[in-house]
């Protein structure tokens, strides 16, 4: 009796080296998407906090002469 190809254990282990590579680049993928997310919103804080910070210490100076 002929063995069938279709099922060919080293088929399997060429999908699910294949099946690892691609959840390892989404994986990585991910994480890239939230870190730059992350310093996004970190980098318009600190922009916000010094907008803030600057007109707070022209309020204190006073008027121009």
């Amino acid at each position: 009796m002929e063995s069938d190809p279709t099922l060919d254990p080293s088929f399997f282990y060429g999908a699910g080296l294949i099946g690892l590579v691609i959840g390892l680049v989404i994986y990585l993928a991910v994480l890239a998407l939230m870190l730059w997310i992350g310093y996004l919103i970190i980098k318009a804080a600190v922009r916000n906090g010094l907008r803030e910070h600057t007109m707070w210490l022209e309020s204190r100076r006073g008027p121009l002469r």
